[in-house]
């Protein structure tokens, strides 16, 4: 090949790169891609007998019939719930049913574009643990070629719809929230939807897109955002530096990382805690995390925390009682910069 033929190779393979980590970046107000939700839809459509529940004592198993009178533009959150919590819940203890897996897949592809607002929000988390109940390994084989991508696409990028912001920032009754009224005082949240959203690209996105992905977490300037991420890294460290699973975070919306059904993850389905035999899978391997630390190292300093501090600060004018949370942050902070080595 003559030079310019191998420049032009370094054209396209840049030009690839360049898209490719446009397709993969988190831009509010960019929701699920249609493309992506149009291929599931077709890949996956209603299946021929309604879903059953895991867990039933009586000799007559309740059957999810309303999934299957009702079309999924009618579906409410009260619909839903159940089904998906049983869907999270049942392979770690039964393994895998066929129908199960079916219709967790049916609800990947129906689902992305009708989640919108807080009432969807631990809707959106139920179907996030499913489908890591369903694919405990991101090594094996989806059911198509692209399939984990899909998923990303669509279901992975529901937080980022137009609906969830206002004017760059969180709205408040998103998806994910923003400040939250509790009786203890105001609260900002590392669990939920954040982290449900963040840990499923962290664990099935190509390790290749890592570095395209996580500049773009960090790019989003809303203030609440980046404290929400530096608490989250704190509360998630058992697994962002260890062996740890989504059954171990807390599930607390003032301290924990967890998120709707995460307590149902364990590594495998089923889980050892019911085969012995089965060998738990690491949720996040060593290599994924050591791209993660060294983003973090890239992207994270001391005089940022300490910038979103003063905010924290400033904000309790506009949100009286955020002591807690300022004390959570400021512990937050000081334990990263010692795991992470930040400057």
């Amino acid at each position: 090949m003559d030079n310019n033929g191998r420049q032009s190779q370094v054209g396209i393979e840049m030009f690839d790169r360049k898209l490719n980590a446009k397709k993969v970046a988190w831009t509010p107000g960019c929701g699920p891609d249609v493309d992506a939700a149009l291929r599931l839809t077709r890949y996956f459509r209603m299946p021929p007998r309604p879903m059953g529940e895991a867990w039933f004592m009586g000799a007559k198993r309740r059957m999810f019939d309303d999934l299957m009178t009702d079309t999924p533009d009618h579906w409410t959150p009260e619909v839903l719930r159940q089904p998906l919590y049983e869907l999270a819940s049942g392979p770690g203890c039964f393994g895998h049913l066929p129908e199960w897996t079916a219709w967790t897949h049916f609800l990947l592809a129906q689902l992305p574009t009708r989640l919108d607002g807080a009432s969807w929000a631990s809707i959106y988390e139920c179907l996030i643990s499913a489908f890591i109940a369903h694919y405990p390994d991101e090594r094996a084989d989806g059911p198509y070629e692209g399939f984990y991508a899909d998923v990303l696409a669509t279901v992975g990028r529901i937080p980022m719809s137009a609906g969830n912001w206002l004017d760059g920032e969180l709205a408040e009754r998103g998806i994910i929230s923003s400040i939250e009224k509790t009786p203890n005082g105001p609260c900002i949240s590392s669990g939920g939807a954040f982290s449900a959203a963040l840990f499923l690209h962290l664990k099935y996105l190509d390790q290749a897109d890592i570095g395209s992905w996580l500049p773009s977490v960090f790019a989003i300037r809303d203030y609440i955002w980046r404290i929400k991420f530096v608490l989250w890294m704190d509360a998630s460290s058992s697994i962002l530096l260890g062996a740890g699973q989504p059954s171990d975070l807390e599930f607390d919306s003032g301290d924990g990382s967890g998120w709707e059904a995460s307590w149902c993850l364990k590594g495998n389905s089923p889980c050892k805690d019911v085969d012995p035999s089965q060998v738990e899978v690491h949720f996040i391997g060593g290599s994924r995390q050591q791209l993660f630390r060294d983003a973090v190292k890239a992207h994270v300093t001391i005089a940022d925390m300490d910038a979103l501090n003063a905010c924290l600060e400033v904000m309790d004018m506009q949100y009286p009682g955020t002591d807690q949370i300022c004390n959570r942050f400021r512990r937050a902070a000081s334990v990263i910069a010692r795991d992470y080595g930040l400057a």
